[in-house]
């Protein structure tokens, strides 16, 4: 059953429960605040889109070089209005932070539900981390929130929820494709209920088929805009030279990473289930959540993981939020033991966002692991944390302003990157060439390896000049023909005809991956090695 409470109902309680939400966010928000680097690099994008530049991520071609299509719409009308991305980021991440918190109190069952849910989600790094960064997952949040209101929310009419479930989560693909996995079964077992009990028809059919508009319009988009159905990024990020196994490994060391960082997602869920188990009390929505998480659980571990500690997990995270709130019938001694089981966690562990930065950052071990997965907010806070941007190594003054830094490279028309988000937005003329391939239509089709997620390609002889000059100058006779047919679609008119036929051969045909071997630039190799030992690998540039 729904809690039915509404926060105006109760004039003399109504106020305390919102209140308290909102100052306990806030303080988390202010403690935790931050930004990526990889989120420059959709912030480029916007900067180029609102500007003129087209959705670009390089002005010279088309390359969706963004998983999150969908954050990039809703903050461009903001960032033309006016142009400082680090406010609107922050500012925006905060109101669907409140606005997911809104909804999951509709969906628990109870004030005490709602509260050790939200306990748990707050206590959690990767949650919290991830509720900013400039990334989509705050947005997605509250998308998924949004969605179980709705799937779990009593219907006073016989109409079906499925038409505006899908469109949600139609939405959600549009926000990030692989976001759509929490979705799945929740439809799934909603369809089947519905053709059990004869209520799909050929009306209903259509209209979910209508509900997928926002997927459909954003792919018809990107197969005529950028000659391809899935982001750059799919490519640069799959497309590597280690086989399955290793991907499986990684996969793994990121479950046990993510076990050690933040040890509370996997550990309170089977605490609470043992509890209600010793109460005699209904663990279905553990059980129904868990479930629904699966799909992603698999994902990741099929993927590899990721270099950014405790991403990945934020969903499933969130879905184990949900089922805490969903939880029934607690006990005084229930509420005692769960409440007091996150309140010693807290305390005890020093690293939970609760605390402040200067706390969890000393004695961290996490900031780099061995198989380099990093604490990224630890990583970058000295730079872009909202509490640092006062001190002296904090770029949040240069975001904030655009102000460019001032470096011997400005002049150069083409620089070679590791971490090309800052730098990128900082220097938005100039053409990134982007090592791991992010923003790069061609090394993204060669196969990479080295850090998850980040792929190193070598550059190949002729790249670097090619585009400098803005003609093919690649000195491999058959990747030289590859990249011709490459500029087809990424620099050519949008209606040659050619495009149509090359899209269909890069996406599924003998053009969608390039694996022959080619004449590398040595000697831009070495030089960027050398840079590299001089200013470290993951240095902000």
């Amino acid at each position: 059953m729904m809690g039915r409470s509404d926060w105006k109902k109760f004039p003399k309680s109504i106020l305390l429960e919102p209140v308290s939400v909102f100052l306990l966010f806030l303080y988390i928000s202010y403690q935790n605040a931050w930004l990526s680097d990889d989120s420059f690099i959709s912030f480029r994008v916007i900067d180029h889109f609102v500007n003129g530049n087209g959705l670009h991520w390089n002005i010279a071609e088309r390359v969706q070089a963004f998983t999150n299509p969908l954050l990039i719409l809703v903050l461009s009308p903001f960032y033309y209005l006016y142009q400082n991305i680090v406010l609107w980021s922050l500012f925006s991440s905060f109101i669907w932070g409140l606005a997911t918190f809104y909804y999951l109190r509709k969906i628990a069952v109870s004030s005490f539900s709602f509260w050790i849910g939200i306990t748990f989600l707050l206590s959690s790094r990767s949650f919290v981390d991830y509720t900013y960064s400039g990334l989509e997952n705050s947005l997605n949040y509250f998308l998924a929130a949004i969605f179980f209101y709705h799937y779990f929310k009593e219907e006073e009419s016989e109409r079906s929820k499925l038409p505006v479930l899908v469109l949600i989560a139609s939405v959600g693909l549009v926000s990030r494709i692989d976001f759509v996995l929490i979705f799945i079964l929740p439809i799934s077992l909603l369809l089947r209920k519905e053709w059990k009990n004869g209520k799909v028809d050929p009306s209903l059919l259509f209209k979910i088929s209508v509900s997928t508009w926002p997927a459909i319009l954003w792919f018809l988009f990107s197969s005529l805009y950028y000659g391809s159905l899935l982001p750059n990024t799919y490519y640069a990020k799959t497309n590597v030279e280690e086989p399955f196994s290793q991907i499986l490994q990684n996969g793994w060391n990121y479950y046990i990473f993510e076990m050690k960082w933040d040890p509370i997602v996997f550990f309170f869920l089977p605490f609470v289930a043992i509890i209600r188990i010793f109460f005699k009390k209904n663990n279905a929505p553990i059980w129904v959540f868990f479930g629904f998480s699966l799909p992603y659980f698999i994902y990741i571990f099929s993927v590899g993981g990721d270099f950014m500690a405790g991403r990945f997990f934020t969903y499933v995270i969130f879905l184990f939020g949900i089922a805490l709130v969903r939880m029934e019938s607690l006990e005084k001694k229930e509420i005692y033991i769960l409440s007091s089981a996150l309140i010693f966690y807290n305390i005890l562990l020093l690293s939970t966002p609760i605390h402040p930065i200067s706390q969890q950052i000393k004695q961290n071990p996490w900031k780099l692991g061995k198989d380099e997965i990093a604490d990224e907010k630890l990583w970058y806070f000295p730079a872009t944390g909202l509490v640092a941007r006062n001190k002296e190594n904090s770029l949040i003054p240069y975001l904030t302003r655009k102000k460019f830094f001032v470096t011997e490279e400005d002049h150069e028309k083409v620089l070679v990157k590791y971490n090309v988000g800052f730098f990128g937005f900082l220097h938005p003329s100039q053409h990134i060439l982007d090592h791991v391939g992010l923003g790069d239509p061609l090394l993204s089709r060669i196969k990479g390896k080295g850090r998850i997620g980040h792929k190193i390609r070598s550059l190949p002889f002729g790249y670097f000049d090619s585009l400098e000059f803005g003609e093919n100058r690649i000195q491999d006779l058959a990747l030289r023909e590859y990249y011709d047919s490459l500029m087809i679609l990424t620099r050519g008119e949008l209606f040659d005809p050619k495009r149509f036929g090359l899209f269909w051969r890069f996406q599924f045909g003998d053009l969608r991956k390039y694996s022959k071997p080619y004449i590398v630039d040595e000697v831009l190799e070495n030089k960027i090695r050398k840079r590299s030992l001089e200013k470290g690998s993951h240095s902000f540039d």
